[in-house]
């Protein structure tokens, strides 16, 4: 219905007649969330999607709560985060946490090095100048100088936007060391990439292990894993309802580790995550009622981009070793727990239908799905649009009718390149727990 509009309200606008130009046009891909309903609740492992998770952000603005080590007074901080101006957060906001970690101590130990050395040449220079009997080597000793001291206010800014990263990145960890989100992140993804597809007791006992330990992850971790499995596996209803009640008892038994306030070390559960509680459990029984009725497909595969880091377990420790190296202060003594959030990125499912529609691939999508072409009457003939000469698609818009999520669009931008364009867009963008909010009310 959506295409179809659109469709007919850019026929009808006057450019579209006149535009006799042969150009590339752009390919929109409208998808409906329905479709996949896991990429949007289930635990990421990216630098820019963990601060959408684990942070208040909104409008590019992180916030959050920081307490200076062996103090127990909290202070507020508040950045705005831009990638057009900031060259730490663009190169890194796609790439898994702990390489952001290591990317930005190795960064930040470099900048430092480089203004001390700035700062001790601006000492020497200055001695050799009031030296009279040098009047050559000076002449070349005040080019440099004024070259280095050109140089320091833009290497302060850097430092600047790095040291605001490291207070982020020691936000985001502390949340991740806390929630042990390491282990929810590993196990909805082997969930959602179909791992265990082969075997359905083998996931139910780990989720309900999971689920239920009341040292691990808050209210929302627990409830986002039990939709996952919901979501991705073929589990019966009786399973996910087995699963969802052990949760439950086990936090009205427990409380949560994850909140400080004396109710909760009593075991009793605050009153915020009672409601969040109550509102999960009808998410989870909204959504097993529409997996009931086929109104939600599986959409759990196995096809991945591969991964950055490799595979061995010896590399991978180097890798976090390093890590751990570069990190400072209390981000130091957690880096070690993120090393599972090193894995391999999965193809969600915008991503592949997206790349199948771009390279038109037989028995997918692009046999499936309809198109529409603004300067073609009626619906468009994929079977006689075969046989003729399509050319490639060179930029491509995926709006998504329903709340989208970073971790979507990053995921989109795995199949961007230098023949490819990618455009995300969706009717609002929205973090997990607003998303996990949002089914809560829809029971």
């Amino acid at each position: 219905m959506v295409a179809r509009k659109l469709t007919k309200l850019i026929s009808e606008h006057p450019s579209t007649g006149t535009n006799k130009a042969q150009h590339n046009r752009p390919l929109l891909v409208i998808l409906d969330r329905n479709m996949d309903l896991i990429t949007p609740i289930q635990h990421s492992s990216t630098y820019q999607a963990l601060i959408d998770d684990l942070l208040t952000h909104n409008a590019n603005r992180v916030e959050f709560t920081t307490k200076a080590e062996g103090s127990t007074r909290a202070s507020q901080k508040k950045f705005d985060l831009d990638a057009d101006e900031d060259p730490f957060y663009s190169r890194h906001k796609f790439n898994p946490f702990p390489e952001a970690i290591e990317s930005n101590g190795a960064e930040l130990q470099d900048v430092t090095s480089r203004e001390n050395a700035i700062r001790s040449k601006t000492v020497g220079d200055n001695s050799a100048i009031d030296d009279a009997d040098s009047s050559a080597d000076n002449g070349y000793a005040a080019s440099d100088l004024a070259s280095a001291v050109d140089s320091l206010p833009k290497l302060l800014e850097q430092k600047k936007q790095l040291e605001m990263h490291t207070s982020i990145l020691q936000a985001v960890m502390n949340e991740v060391a806390t929630r042990d989100v390491p282990q929810f992140f590993e196990l909805e993804s082997a969930l959602a990439s179909g791992q265990y597809k082969n075997d359905a007791a083998k996931a139910k006992a780990e989720v309900l292990t999971l689920a239920a330990d009341p040292t691990k992850g808050n209210v929302e971790d627990k409830i986002r894993l039990v939709i996952v499995f919901c979501l991705a596996t073929t589990a019966p209803g009786s399973d996910i309802t087995e699963v969802a009640t052990a949760m439950a008892e086990a936090l009205e038994s427990k409380g949560t580790t994850a909140t400080n306030n004396a109710s909760a070390n009593r075991g009793v559960l605050d009153k915020d995550d009672r409601v969040k509680l109550e509102r999960g459990l009808k998410a989870i029984e909204y959504l097993k009622n529409l997996r009931s009725l086929q109104m939600i497909p599986n959409v759990a595969h196995t096809e991945d981009f591969g991964s950055k880091a490799s595979g061995n377990s010896d590399l991978l420790s180097g890798f976090m070793a390093r890590a751990t190296n570069q990190a400072t202060g209390l981000l130091a003594k957690a880096t070690e727990k993120v090393s599972t959030m090193l894995g391999k990125v999965v193809k969600n499912h915008s991503t592949r239908v997206v790349e199948n529609l771009c390279e038109m691939k037989p028995n997918s999508e692009d046999d499936e799905y309809l198109y529409l072409d603004p300067k073609v009457k009626g619906d468009v003939d994929v079977k006689l649009l075969r046989n003729m000469t399509r050319a490639p698609c060179r930029e491509v818009v995926t709006f998504v009718i329903g709340g989208g999520c970073y971790a979507e669009y990053q995921n989109l931008q795995m199949i961007a390149d230098e023949r490819r364009t990618m455009t995300y867009g969706s009717t609002e963008l929205v973090s997990p727990c607003e998303f996990l909010n949002q089914l809560g009310k829809l029971s």
